[in-house]
């Protein structure tokens, strides 16, 4: 299940994702047809290359928080909670010595 929620998120990140270079490709097309100076260009491209940063760690953020959210109400079992029961067991034999 969790496979299915990372093959999604991939996907969303992916369109989300437009490379540097292809968002410099479409600005310097702006540029060259005169609509956008060259400084306001590369402004453009920090701006929009920041912005997708701030989606990826959005989209990443939801999509964590909503694994949890299924996590919980599946009541699986966290590695947290694995390693809490192999301790505790690990203990109790210890204490039956």
């Amino acid at each position: 299940m969790l496979d299915f929620f990372k093959r999604g998120f991939l996907a969303t990140v992916g369109a989300l994702s437009i490379s540097r270079e292809k968002i410099q490709e479409m600005v310097d097309q702006l540029v060259e047809r005169g609509e956008l100076t060259r400084d306001e260009g590369k402004q453009l491209v920090d701006k929009l290359i920041k912005r997708g940063q701030e989606e990826r760690e959005t989209m990443g953020n939801l999509v964590r928080q909503e694994v949890q959210k299924v996590v919980g109400e599946l009541d699986i079992a966290t590695r947290k909670d694995l390693r809490l029961g192999s301790s505790m067991r690990s203990a109790d034999l210890h204490h039956a010595d």
